[in-house]
Formats: C-alpha cells, sequence, structure tokens
C-alpha cells in the first residue's frame, strides 16, 4: 500500500496503518475474484491503489470543499459494484455508515466476503435495484455515471427527503441544468497523478 499511503500523504488525506492493512486485503480479495467474476479490468497492484482506492477517497476531498460533514452520516452507494467508492470510504470513515446497492448477485456475494475479512461494521449489502430499496440517508454516491439526470431520476426519492447526491465525475464539465435541483461542482486536480475529478453535489431545491 506504499502508493497508496504517498497519494493520500501528497494530498492531505489522513490514513492509519490499521486502514492500510484493510486496503492490502481488499486489494488481495479484488485480484483473486476479479478474475472469476469479471469485477474491474483494472486488476494490477498500482491500478487498483491509485484508479480505485485513492480515487474513491478523493470523495473526502470534495465533500470538504463543498462544506459538508462525513462524520456519522448516512451513506448509500448506489450501484457498489466491486464497492467503489464505498468500502474505502467506509474503511477510512469509521463513525458513520455505508449502505452498498447491488443488483447482481455474484457482486453481493463478493461485497459480503470484503465485508467479513475486512471486519468492517460499519458496512450492509443490499443485493437489489435502488429503486427497490428503501432507506434514510444523507448522502448518495455513485460513480462512473455518464448522464446526471438520470442519475437524479433514479434517486429522487431520497432526494426528496432531503439527501445529497454526490456523483464522481472525469474531467468533462457538466454543463447542463437540472429543473429543481441545486447542481455544485467541485474540481480536484490531485498531487501526484496526471488525472482530474469533478465532482457534482445534487440537492433538493
Amino acid at each position: 500500500m506504499k502508493r497508496l499511503k504517498e497519494l493520500c500523504s501528497l494530498n492531505g488525506i489522513e490514513i492509519e496503518d490499521i486502514c492500510l492493512n484493510q486496503f492490502e486485503k481488499y486489494k488481495e480479495l479484488l485480484k483473486k475474484w476479479g478474475r472469476r467474476i469479471n469485477l474491474t479490468s483494472l486488476l494490477s497492484d498500482e491500478e487498483i491503489e491509485v484508479k480505485h482506492f485513492f480515487d474513491s477517497l478523493l470523495g473526502l476531498k470534495a465533500f470538504e470543499e463543498a462544506g459538508l460533514s462525513i462524520s456519522e452520516k448516512r451513506f448509500c452507494d448506489v450501484g457498489s459494484g466491486a464497492g467503489f467508492p464505498g468500502i474505502p470510504l467506509a474503511i477510512v470513515v469509521k463513525s458513520s455508515f455505508f449502505s452498498l446497492i447491488e443488483s447482481r448477485h455474484k457482486r453481493c456475494v463478493f461485497l459480503e466476503q470484503v465485508k467479513r475479512e475486512l471486519k468492517l461494521e460499519n458496512v450492509k449489502v443490499f443485493c437489489q435495484r435502488i429503486e427497490e430499496h428503501y432507506g434514510d440517508y444523507d448522502y448518495l454516491l455513485m460513480r462512473a455515471v455518464k448522464d446526471p439526470e438520470t442519475a437524479v431520476e433514479m434517486t429522487s426519492q431520497f432526494l426528496e427527503e432531503g439527501a445529497v447526491l454526490c456523483i464522481y465525475r472525469g474531467r468533462e464539465k457538466f454543463e447542463g441544468e437540472i429543473p429543481g435541483y441545486e447542481v455544485e461542482e467541485v474540481v480536484l486536480k490531485p498531487e501526484g497523478v496526471d488525472f482530474t475529478r469533478r465532482f457534482l453535489f445534487i440537492k433538493k431545491v
């Protein structure tokens, strides 16, 4: 976890040694399961540490930039897949609770295995679509979303109740508007890597 530790240090993200041990276990599980059930195409140590773990943890900086507290909150990771960004955030933010919503059974089995082996008591896995899920959340998380409007439609029941949707996006700026919603964009250009991350924070007006 040398690369992850280095990037976190460069970018002011505090990470304890016990967390690094959990990330090491997580990485080994990703490599073991990834070849079997097509979890992710990124399976080298460098790719996992940078493009999955560190990228997920950049959300901590984005929430900070947006002036939003992340401690003792209820998060919902929508379409969690291999657990990004929910599990990396759950490893570091022990005081908050994370629901992982994933509709594909094999991926849910993997997420349950990660939860057990990493002893993540602040994580619960739900094997269902977000449209079928009920819960009370402060924040919703989505990664690799091409269309923010569709994301808002999918999660509107939670946004109506006051939750804030955080979408991890690439370098492309979101130029549109979503009627009835306030959209704030946070742009991060982290040290030590050559990519830009944009985050959209969307809430009901």
